[in-house]
């Protein structure tokens, strides 16, 4: 490409040097000035086309045909076949041509229905590199001409998910019930609605919209070549909160009585609380929603139970939440009893004796009310311990030995004063 620019200003230069002695007379010689011209930019398209040629080939592409002045009462019955085309241009544009740079038609006023041949015309949408159509490969197609016939159809709206929960919604609205389908008669038989689908999933809001409508058979196959009027609709859809929600505590609800002696000392349930959703009196009167009866009759120990909840009729609750873990501790009862006791003396020393006897002590004993029952004074034992203790009078501390199952609270006196004498 250097080269040959190279030789193209050369020769340029040339015809300047030729032309300059003779500048003065070129307005008397205006053909010799136009031949500079001439061989000027004939050369220059000569160093063109040898860079980049043009040449004439068949495009490898497959050319779409579109129908032109359609007469209102025909409609073309089925696809029209596509063309290949041979153009000539330029080697560097040839590669990216594509359909889009072309226009394919065949004009059909004043055929009447039936299949005629009718001649295809091409023309380029563009002149990038002198782009021209050759010849049009096949030059004629057959096109398929009915009758265009019409009837009317009805508008089914499919409804796809659901509201949000606790949201009801109304059969949809459309303001044309039915649109008219017109096309060629084989095609129109084949429509039994016009459809359009909306979407209600986790809506809160009502719906109103436009909406477009696509022809339907019976098995919703879309159908081709056949136009609706109107193709757009409004449809409107009401959604409102029908069910309405709040966080309430758990009741256990408990029938019969624990074992006797025992009491119910706590009561657990796992979880503490829900959420129920009902109407909007329901969930204005409650704070807590009650279990399933549980049976405690007779029972001494914790009774774990998995309860239903006790839901009036029309509520739920949300999370899948049916059932709930109940626990019931049982403890026995407690209780003091006071008991009368003899006191006794203990390593009373050889010779000696107590003046005027030991009296009786009370003991108080604490425990299980079970326990506490099955104890007597006889089972109590009380005493002072007079080891090494001489004539005299003594203050000794009172010793209760202790009772399985119990407890010793009190001892009433603790200490007593106690005179021994020699005998």
């Amino acid at each position: 490409m250097q080269a040959i620019t190279r030789v193209f200003q050369e020769t340029l230069h040339f015809i300047m040097a030729l032309l300059r002695p003779t500048a003065r007379s070129i307005g008397d010689n205006k053909g010799l000035a136009a031949l500079s011209i001439v061989l000027a930019f004939g050369l220059w398209i000569f160093v063109t086309d040898s860079e980049n040629p043009t040449r004439t080939r068949v495009l490898p592409v497959d050319i779409p045909v579109q129908p032109v002045n359609v007469p209102d009462d025909v409609a073309v019955a089925g696809d029209i076949s596509p063309v290949r085309i041979r153009v000539t241009v330029a080697d560097d544009v040839f590669d990216s041509l594509t359909p889009a740079d072309f226009e394919a038609t065949v004009d059909l006023e004043n055929y009447p229905v039936g299949s005629p041949e009718v001649e295809v015309a091409v023309r380029p949408l563009t002149g990038r590199g002198g782009l021209r159509v050759e010849e049009v490969i096949p030059d004629t197609v057959t096109v398929d001409l009915a009758q265009l016939t019409s009837k009317s159809v009805p508008v089914v709206i499919d409804i796809v998910g659901q509201p949000s929960p606790g949201y009801t919604m109304s059969a949809p609205e459309v303001e044309a019930e039915t649109v008219l389908v017109t096309g060629p008669q084989e095609e129109v038989d084949k429509v039994t609605q016009a459809t359009a689908t909306i979407d209600v999933g986790s809506r809160t809001e009502p719906i109103d919209q436009a909406i477009r409508l696509s022809p339907r058979d019976s098995r919703d196959f879309l159908v081709q070549r056949v136009s609706l009027d109107p193709s757009i609709t409004d449809v409107s859809i009401d959604i409102e909160q029908s069910k309405f929600a709040r966080s309430v505590a758990v009741n256990v609800v408990t029938e019969g009585t624990v074992a006797d002696g025992h009491n119910v000392v706590s009561i657990s349930v796992s979880p503490p609380t829900v959420t129920v959703r009902g109407d909007e009196s329901f969930i204005n009167g409650v704070f807590s929603i009650d279990t399933q009866p549980v049976d405690i009759e007779g029972a001494d120990k914790d009774v774990v139970r998995a309860v239903s909840l006790d839901l009036p009729t029309g509520a739920e609750v949300t999370g899948g939440v049916r059932v709930v873990n109940v626990t019931i501790n049982i403890e026995p009862a407690t209780g003091a009893f006071n008991f009368t006791v003899p006191l006794s003396a203990a390593n009373l020393g050889a010779n000696l004796s107590v003046s005027g006897g030991l009296p009786s002590v009370q003991v108080r004993l604490v425990g299980s009310l079970v326990n506490l029952a099955d104890v007597n004074a006889a089972d109590i034992s009380a005493t002072v311990d007079l080891n090494g203790l001489g004539p005299g009078t003594h203050t000794v501390n009172i010793s209760v030995a202790a009772v399985p199952g119990v407890t010793n609270q009190s001892t009433t006196p603790a200490e007593i004063s106690v005179v021994l004498e020699q005998n």
